[in-house]
Order: structure tokens, then C-alpha cells, then sequence
């Protein structure tokens, strides 16, 4: 199949919400790597990235009638991939915890923490990968994606206290990880 080169995204979505098969490979093939890398962050495993990628443009195709183009379009995806990865996780049953650490709040956090610059950002985004699933999920939900405490307790059903600790053990555990890179 030969597509045309430099077509414009407004083009490509309208024939998109036409459901032409060339522009739907077109926003395929223009934001798979990016959504699949949304999608690992939140999972942590390439290949479920890449099952979530594939189910996420199979969502993306279904709403894309739904898109006004009053607001970026990158944001519009990312969100609809964020949110697909975060149903995957809720569906796993992992974001069930004991009540006694739901109430758990204070972890002592190293805020001054300066690390070299010799870590890089692939580095940091493999450390996160390694937390735990809700802590890599609350991470992500906040630090990356601006959710808020609420909107992440809402979201993953949790009580806000128990993604403050879960926010604060994903800090700890990185700075601790990063920190060993650093001294590697």
C-alpha cells in the first residue's frame, strides 16, 4: 500500500472518521511507538504494551467521530491510551491491597536528592517500569499524566490516603534505584 507522504493530521482524521483504511494505518503508523510507549509505562511489559496499543486504536477508531478538533489531538489519544492501560491494571485485581497499608501515609522521602547527569531519561523511564504495578500506576497517573490525589482515588478506587502512600513508596523506591545507577 503506497501512502502519501506528509498528509496533514487534520486530513488523516477526517478520512479517518470516514474509516479509510489508508488513514487509519496513517495515525497507526504516525503515533504507535508513542502510544505503545504510554502504554509500557503504565504495564511495564512490551508485549502487553503492545496488546494495549493495538486495543487502544482499535478504541481510537471507534470514538474518532467523537473528536471535535477544539483541543489538541495528541492529547485526545494519549488519554484515551492512558486510560486503556489503566483499566487493563484495575481488571488484574493488583490494585487491591491490605486495609492496613491503604492507611499508611508517612514515608520518609530524600527531596534533595541531586543525581548525576549521567542518567538518562531511558534510565528513569526503565526504573519506573520496575515499581510495583499500583505504585508505577499512581506514578505515572500523577507525575507524568497531571492527574491529581483525587482524580487518581476516584479513578482506581482507592481512598486518597492510600495513593498519597503509594505516591510516596514510588519516590522512595526510584530515588533508591536511581541512586544506584548513579554510583554504578
Amino acid at each position: 500500500m503506497n501512502l502519501a507522504k506528509n498528509v496533514p493530521l487534520s486530513d488523516i482524521i477526517s478520512g479517518c472518521k470516514k474509516y479509510n483504511p489508508d488513514s487509519q494505518l496513517q495515525l497507526y503508523q504516525v503515533y504507535a511507538k508513542q502510544m505503545t510507549a504510554i502504554c509500557q509505562r503504565y504495564c511495564g511489559d512490551y508485549e502487553t504494551a503492545r496488546d494495549l496499543m493495538h486495543d487502544g486504536f482499535i478504541r481510537v477508531f471507534d470514538m474518532i467521530k467523537t473528536y471535535d478538533q477544539r483541543g489538541s489531538f495528541e492529547g485526545w489519544i494519549k488519554k484515551i491510551f492512558t486510560n486503556i492501560a489503566i483499566d487493563k491494571i484495575r481488571r488484574m485485581d493488583t490494585l487491591r491491597m491490605p486495609k492496613e497499608i491503604e492507611t499508611l501515609e508517612n514515608f520518609a522521602v530524600d527531596t534533595q536528592s541531586d543525581f548525576s547527569e549521567n542518567i538518562d531519561i531511558e534510565q528513569i523511564m526503565n526504573a519506573i517500569t520496575q515499581l510495583p504495578t499500583i505504585a508505577r500506576t499512581v506514578f505515572n497517573m500523577y507525575n507524568i499524566d497531571g492527574y491529581s490525589i483525587e482524580e487518581i482515588a476516584q479513578k482506581l478506587n482507592m481512598t486518597s490516603a492510600a495513593v498519597r502512600t503509594q505516591h510516596s513508596r514510588a519516590k522512595q523506591k526510584l530515588q533508591m534505584m536511581l541512586k544506584e545507577l548513579e554510583f554504578r
